[in-house]
C-alpha cells in the first residue's frame, strides 16, 4: 500500500472563504436565544469557579435524564464511584479514555476513521488498529472482524483491548445497524474486550430508530463507556462541552487523567446548560427535521456535479466519491479553493487507504443561504 499525504483540515480552513467553507465539522447555525439568556445570567451570577472534574450536579442530573429518554440506558448521577462525568468536550472524554485504559495497547478504529481517534490514542502510548469498511456502502464483514479482532486480541505487543464504535461516524455519516452492533458487542464479549462508543451525531439521523447506543444492548453497559458532546447538537464547539457515562468501574476511572489534564469544564456553561437541556420536548426531532432538509438539498446539488453522495442514515456530514475526470480529492479541493474559494476535506484525511482519496467530506451545519452560496461556488469552479 503506498503511502498518502494526510492533509491538514485546520490548515484547509484557514485557506477557504468563511462563505465556503464545508471544511469544519462544527455547526455554524445560530445559538439558541435561550441558552444564550441562561449563559449571560449564569456569568453575571457568579458561578464561575472551579467545580470538580465530574462536573456540576444540576448538569448531571439532567443528563441522567436525557440519556434515559433518548438512549434507553439508566445512569446514577449521585453514584460512587460516578457514572457520569461532564467533560471539557467528547474529546476530554475519549483522552480521559484512553490513558485510564489503552496504554501500550490498541484500540480498533473503523476506516473511514475520525483522526482524532488515532491521535488521542497516540497521546497515551497505544496504537490504533485501523479495520476497513469496505466498498462504497461501507460494509463490515463479519467473519474478516471476528478473524481480526481475535489475532490482534493475543499479540504480544500492543495487544487489541478495545474497540471504537463511532456511529454515526465522522466523517462518512454512517450509523452502525443493530445487527453491526450485535456483531461489535458478541466480539467485544468473546475477547473481554473495553468497547468505546463515540455517539456525537445521535440527533442527526434521518430518524429516530436510526441511532442505537451499544450499550443498551445486552451485556454491554458494563463494559462500555459512552462518549458525546453538546458541540454539535447544541452549536457551542467552543464551549468545549461534553460527557462520558458507564458503570462505576469503567467511568470512575476517567476521572484521574480528567482532573490532572483539564481541572473541569467550564463551570458557568455547565450551569447555563442545565437550565435548557431537557426543557423543549421537541428540541431533538426539530434539529432533525432541519437537517434532514439540509442533507436532500445538498446531496441533490453534488449529485448534479457528478458526485456520488454516500447514502448515509445521517445528515452531519455528506460522504462523496467525487466525479469522473477528477484523478484525487486533492487535486480537485485544490481547483475548488483556487477557483470557487470552497472547500471540503479529502478522502485520505481519514483513511490509511489511498482508495478513499476518490471521496471527500462535506459539512453541511451551516445556514441555507451559506450553503447555496457554497454550491454556486463549487459550480463556478467546476465550470
Amino acid at each position: 500500500m503506498t503511502t498518502v499525504t494526510k492533509p491538514d483540515i485546520r490548515a484547509i480552513a484557514r485557506l477557504v472563504a468563511p462563505e465556503g467553507n464545508l471544511v469544519q465539522g462544527q455547526s455554524e447555525l445560530a445559538l439558541s436565544p435561550a441558552l444564550a439568556r441562561a449563559a449571560a445570567e449564569v456569568i453575571s451570577g457568579g458561578l464561575n469557579h472551579y467545580t470538580f472534574f465530574e462536573g456540576v450536579p444540576e448538569l448531571r442530573r439532567v443528563l441522567a435524564e436525557k440519556i434515559r429518554a433518548h438512549n434507553g440506558i439508566s445512569v446514577d448521577p449521585d453514584a460512587k464511584p460516578v457514572e457520569l462525568l461532564v467533560t471539557p468536550g467528547a474529546t476530554g472524554a475519549l483522552v480521559s479514555a484512553a490513558h485510564a485504559f489503552l496504554q501500550g495497547a490498541s484500540a480498533l478504529v473503523f476506516e473511514p476513521y475520525y483522526p482524532y481517534h488515532v491521535r488521542v490514542l497516540e497521546t497515551a502510548g497505544a496504537r490504533a488498529e485501523v479495520f476497513p469498511l469496505r466498498g462504497e456502502r461501507l460494509e463490515l464483514d463479519p467473519d474478516e472482524f471476528r478473524s481480526r479482532c481475535r489475532e490482534a486480541a493475543s499479540r504480544g505487543q500492543f495487544p487489541l483491548r478495545a474497540i471504537i464504535a463511532c456511529s454515526p461516524a465522522n466523517p462518512t455519516g454512517k450509523s452502525f445497524t443493530r445487527d453491526e452492533l450485535e456483531l461489535i458487542a458478541e466480539v467485544c464479549r468473546e475477547l473481554d474486550l473495553l468497547c468505546i462508543a463515540d455517539e456525537v451525531y445521535e440527533h442527526f439521523t434521518l430518524a429516530s430508530g436510526d441511532h442505537i447506543s451499544i450499550a443498551s444492548l445486552p451485556g454491554m453497559f458494563e463494559r462500555t463507556i459512552t462518549c458525546n458532546s453538546f458541540s454539535k447538537s447544541w452549536r457551542i464547539s467552543g464551549w468545549r462541552l461534553g460527557y462520558a457515562f458507564g458503570p462505576g468501574a469503567l467511568a470512575g476511572r476517567l476521572h484521574g487523567p480528567g482532573n490532572v489534564f483539564y481541572v473541569c469544564a467550564p463551570t458557568p456553561l455547565q450551569h447555563a446548560l442545565a437550565h435548557v437541556l431537557m426543557a423543549e420536548p421537541g428540541y431533538y426531532d426539530s434539529l432533525r427535521d432541519t437537517f434532514r432538509a439540509k442533507r436532500a438539498r445538498m446531496a441533490a446539488a453534488l449529485e448534479s456535479f457528478g458526485f456520488f453522495v454516500y447514502p448515509s442514515s445521517s445528515a452531519f456530514y455528506l460522504w462523496a466519491r467525487i466525479p469522473e475526470g477528477f484523478s484525487s480529492a486533492m487535486d480537485l479541493n485544490e481547483q475548488l479553493l483556487a477557483k470557487g474559494k470552497v472547500a471540503g476535506v479529502p478522502g485520505s484525511a481519514f483513511a490509511d487507504d489511498p482508495a478513499w482519496n476518490r471521496w471527500m467530506r462535506f459539512c453541511i451545519a451551516r445556514e441555507d443561504a451559506l450553503l447555496d452560496g457554497a454550491v454556486e461556488r463549487i459550480a463556478e469552479a467546476l465550470a
